[in-house]
């Protein structure tokens, strides 16, 4: 191959790179979550009126429920993940379903288990593309 193509390639492969590079960071500050102090245990509105609750012991040895209401039909996807400051907890995507009653639910969710013994996590609370994190502390 000659200079030419080998540098014409060079080139589109670091344009290719560059416009990635902008597209991941415009999805990621369209993601980014919103701050929220709840106590999803006894159960809390979030800022978009939604409101949550984690019901069962809330542990990463014993499965537990998630419950989501007023959360409209039309939202699309509502889901729950979780992580803990500084650490990956690998890929935990929760799906909620809808009830016939309006409510969003999952249940048998188990936390990611840390290796470190932490139990400081973060539950991203994902409804329609609004994320919403909150900090609580499992047993």
């Amino acid at each position: 191959m000659s200079t030419r193509k080998l540098f014409t390639i060079g080139i589109a492969l670091l344009v290719f790179a560059v416009i990635k590079l902008i597209l991941l960071d415009i999805f990621w500050q369209q993601s980014a979550a919103e701050q929220t102090t709840c106590d999803v245990r006894q159960g809390c509105t979030l800022p978009n009126g939604a409101y949550v609750k984690f019901s069962g012991t809330v542990s990463a040895k014993t499965p537990f429920s998630v419950e989501l209401r007023n959360v409209a039909a039309e939202v699309g996807e509502v889901s729950v993940s979780f992580a803990m400051k500084d650490m990956d907890m690998g890929f935990n995507r929760y799906p909620l379903q809808r009830s016939t009653d309006g409510v969003w639910q999952a249940d048998h969710i188990r936390l990611p288990l840390c290796v470190a013994g932490r139990r400081d996590y973060l539950a991203d609370i994902n409804i329609g593309g609004q994320v919403f994190q909150t900090a609580f502390s499992a047993e």
